[in-house]
């Protein structure tokens, strides 16, 4: 279930997560598949938050699959929820196998005003993240319990190396929460860059195709299958963009 846009009520809608005053900036509320990473193929809850830190032009004209989440130009389609409406509109959708994935956008933007969620939600959690925001997990202990799929973005992504890479903050996400990995999407050998994020920890790697539709998916993971197999990764495909290009809500 998509929530559908609110323009005038969202013509004020913030842009900086301090102003939000316990409310969050929500582009879609769904129930679907997972179709990437590690839990690639579990029903799940979508909450996707609107807003991101980083731009990624190397990604095409959109920057992002999910443009909409990010160019604040869509901001109008976006809806003020606080944590009590999101969880009623997750609860529609529960049952004994239902994972929750909070995605975006940049959701860690946000993570203090959905700690009550990741709280509240009894299975299985996976946060969709660029791996910049610094969390205080001894403040916030519940996300010990997350799954942070960390999307580290590499060259391709066009943004640069200080602003996309904060090594900190993800030797703090794989030693606080230990169920999390690392899922990159590449269209070339980006090995180097790839050692280079992981070398210092444990977490396993995703490396999915390139792609913003079906064409460009199937163009890409002929190769990103072989380079998997070449550096010991492990091959996630994007079931979404395979079966429904780029639809929203799948």
């Amino acid at each position: 279930m998509r929530i559908e846009n609110e323009t005038k009520k969202n013509q004020g809608v913030p842009t900086k997560s301090s102003d939000f005053m316990g409310h969050i900036p929500i582009s879609e509320i769904f129930y679907s598949i997972q179709g990437e990473g590690k839990y690639a193929g579990h029903p799940s809850v979508f909450v996707r938050v609107g807003g991101c830190n980083l731009k990624c032009p190397g990604f095409g004209e959109k920057g992002c699959d999910s443009y909409y989440a990010v160019d604040k130009s869509y901001k109008s389609e976006w809806k003020l929820m606080n944590v009590e409406e999101i969880k009623s509109e997750v609860s529609k959708y529960l049952n004994k196998n239902t994972h929750l994935v909070i995605t975006g956008g940049e959701p860690t933007l946000f993570y203090k005003q959905l700690y009550p969620l990741v709280e509240w939600f009894k299975g299985q959690i996976t946060i969709e993240t660029n791996t910049t925001v610094d969390i205080n997990f001894e403040k916030y202990p519940a996300y010990k319990k997350a799954a942070f799929a960390m999307s580290v973005k590499l060259s391709n992504s066009g943004e640069e190396y200080t602003k996309r890479v904060k090594k900190g903050i993800i030797a703090s996400y794989v030693k606080n929460a230990p169920k999390s990995f690392f899922k990159f999407v590449i269209d070339r050998d980006l090995n180097d860059e790839i050692k280079e994020i992981t070398g210092e920890t444990n977490a396993a790697v995703y490396c999915m195709p390139l792609g913003a539709d079906r064409e460009e998916l199937e163009k890409n993971a002929p190769f990103v299958f072989g380079f998997c197999l070449k550096h010991g990764y492990c091959y996630s495909d994007r079931i979404h963009i395979r079966l429904f290009g780029k639809k929203k809500g799948v």
